[in-house]
């Protein structure tokens, strides 16, 4: 299965020193699908300057490798209305497109920066979406109510076209002889049963992965049917949401309603459970808010924060330099999502406070 990009990001925000390290943030504007061949020639010839003062050549191969494959992601790919994170190493090789207009920048050093990237991620919701049928499989990640489509598996694909080859035998019986009919037809009722089994068992297993490993809530639509076979034994793993009634033809328009009525519906719960408490909570000043979080709390926090607030990140860390975001609100949002937290921006004068954090 294919991971999320916010799991991908953090990857690279994970990764230690290499020899040599280059990342770049390339924007595309509304108007723009693909990224110009002079600003991936940019992104090269910084490569390349930094790649000549490397004496240990089988490095530089594998950098220049990697960089082919990282750039080749972006000639084929067609985006719009964001950005491309491009990190590359040695031992490294990734292209996310995540969207969001960032600053552009090319930088080349011994550590990777996906910093930028991995902020603006944690400040929107993530969810895996699946519709799916006895005839299809379409998976998407949702990025808010940005939809990105995500490839089948093998085998989910071989899953689908035994499915497909069981029904078109078990309707394609015809036998003169009613007791070899019956024979035949209890074999292909057999093979068909025993196909949807199987088919199921894929599908429960991607939903369980992106409920489990990626950590985001799967919101999965189709046949009510096929839904409660797929959701069976899922339960407590993590959100899952069932929408049944879905046509399988749906276009990417009515899916993405979907979403945004699913987020929509979220946000209202989670404003009706918590706000009512807001005004009976102390002020509290962000490094109090940072210490919480930096002990092990009882469950999930929920951070509330009033829209364009901002301040200093070195109130909570202490320090002034090799800071991973200058905004004091990007590490406090990060640290709540690392939690299983939700965090809720609220319009100007809204809260009693321009930050606020919840322990249920």
């Amino acid at each position: 299965m294919e991971s999320l990009r916010m799991t991908r990001v953090r990857r690279l925000a994970q990764q230690g020193p290499a020899s040599v390290a280059l990342t770049a943030y390339l924007p595309l504007k509304p108007e723009e699908h693909t990224v110009s061949p002079e600003r991936l020639g940019k992104v090269r010839e910084k490569a390349e300057k930094a790649l000549a003062k490397l004496s240990d050549l089988k490095e530089v191969e594998s950098f220049r490798t990697n960089l082919d494959y990282v750039l080749g992601q972006v000639l084929e790919a067609d985006y719009s209305e964001g950005t491309w994170l491009l990190a590359v190493s040695p031992t490294l090789a990734e292209g996310v497109f995540v969207p969001f207009l960032l600053p552009e920048e090319i930088s080349v050093g011994k550590a990777l920066k996906p910093w930028p990237a991995f902020y603006a991620l944690h400040r929107v919701k993530t969810v895996f979406v699946g519709l799916v049928s006895e005839n299809t499989v379409r998976w998407f990640e949702a990025i808010g109510t940005r939809l990105f489509s995500l490839p089948l598996s093998s085998e989910v694909k071989e899953a689908l076209q035994q499915l497909h080859k069981a029904r078109q035998n078990l309707q394609s019986i015809s036998v003169d002889n009613p007791h070899y009919n019956e024979l035949f037809s209890q074999m292909a009722r057999s093979a068909y049963s025993m196909a949807l089994v199987k088919y199921t068992d894929i599908l429960r297993e991607v939903v369980s992965f992106y409920l489990v490993q990626e950590r985001v809530p799967v919101l999965l639509m189709g046949e009510e049917r096929l839904l409660q076979d797929i959701s069976r034994g899922l339960e407590g793993r993590g959100s899952l949401v069932l929408i049944s009634g879905i046509p399988e033809a749906s276009s990417l328009e009515q899916i993405q309603q979907q979403v945004a009525h699913y987020l929509e519906h979220h946000r209202t719960v989670l404003e009706q459970m918590y706000l009512p408490f807001l005004p009976y909570s102390e002020k509290q000043a962000p490094q109090e808010i940072w210490a919480l979080l930096q002990d092990s709390l009882p469950s999930a926090p929920v951070l509330f924060v009033e829209e364009g607030y901002t301040f200093p990140a070195e109130e909570l860390t202490g320090q002034k330099r090799n800071l991973t975001s200058r905004d004091g609100v990007d590490l406090l949002v990060a640290a709540v999502s690392e939690r299983g937290g939700e965090v809720l921006f609220m319009p100007p004068g809204k809260l009693p406070h321009p930050l606020m954090l919840l322990v249920p």
